[in-house]
């Protein structure tokens, strides 16, 4: 694992370079109010025209990376300043200094546990309260560690976010047991897909509404995509994170859709599409490149 885990450093270093020109600015916040894990100060983009009401979306970073570098490493606020919404970049200083994010742990795993999901939703409120958001339009989006979480946040608070996108991530509550969420752990059961070569679709969906027991509320809505060439977080993820989000918003596969949204990327709906849907990259690694109008438009901003 040490060899891979070189290999997602060095694509994080590559990617943190992509900068674009922004128009807005960006701010570091520290007192945003419930931070039971004492996450360090978040980064907040804010476009130079606010919307009425904009939507907040929170930018969950890979393993090894900060807040800055996963606002460098995609194109959202290039979709902020044209749709007006604000974006949060959190940083993790959890899992032994590694800046993985906890999706191990019972606190982190739990509705007001005490973890970092806890720390991330207080986030969130923040911006609600502070940009007079739309609590209808909250979303998260996470690329390998960051995509983990954003599966975790949809568990344990699907209350707060009505839909998360994952890139290279692995279903909720899939790192429970191990002692860290991390590529050095001890236990790599879950991102090296043995947990899910033995796991059913309705034990996933278990483990996801244990998450927040009694939930009965709406379910947030999931887009998850996946390579095929993945070695650090492998692709029988990509249907272990579908059978466990099916189950939990009671959804059938419906079609695959080739090409979309473009060449060698696999479109994988169940329902009508608006709830759930993958994306089977063909050939790709870990953290396929970031598809913007596919993800604004599975969120409904575009």
């Amino acid at each position: 694992m040490t060899l891979k885990f070189t290999t997602i450093q060095a694509l994080v270093a590559i990617l943190a370079f992509q900068t674009t020109a922004n128009a807005g600015k960006t701010q570091q916040v520290s007192n945003w109010g419930d931070n039971p894990s004492r996450l360090p100060p978040m980064m907040v983009y804010t476009p130079d025209k606010i919307a009425e009401k904009p939507a907040i979306i929170l930018g969950l970073h890979p393993c090894g990376g900060n807040g800055q570098q996963y606002y460098r490493m995609t194109s959202i606020p290039s979709y902020a300043d044209r749709l007006g919404f604000i974006v949060l970049y959190p940083t993790s200083n959890s899992q032994n200094g590694m800046n993985c994010w906890d999706a191990n742990t019972a606190k982190s795993l739990t509705h007001d546990g005490g973890g970092d999901s806890q720390g991330l939703a207080g986030m969130v409120k923040w911006a609600l309260n502070t940009y007079n958001g739309d609590p209808s339009k909250v979303f998260a989006i996470g690329g390998s560690s960051g995509a983990m979480e954003a599966n975790v946040l949809a568990a344990t608070y699907p209350d707060v976010f009505n839909a998360a996108v994952s890139y290279s991530g692995v279903p909720a509550a899939c790192w429970a047991g191990s002692p860290i969420s991390t590529p050095f752990s001890s236990d790599l059961s879950c991102p090296l897909g043995k947990k899910a070569s033995t796991y059913s679709a309705q034990q996933w969906g278990d483990l996801a509404k244990g998450c927040y027991p009694g939930y009965s509320g709406t379910r947030t809505r999931m887009m998850i995509v996946h390579g095929t060439s993945d070695t650090a977080v492998v692709i029988s993820l990509l249907k272990a994170q579908l059978d466990q989000w099916s189950n939990v918003m009671g959804l059938s596969f419906s079609k695959n859709i080739t090409n979309d949204p473009i060449m060698n990327w696999k479109k994988i709906e169940y329902g009508d599409g608006s709830k759930l849907i993958g994306y089977e990259v063909q050939g790709g690694g870990h953290i396929p490149p970031f598809q913007g109008d596919a993800t604004m438009k599975f969120l409904g901003l575009m």
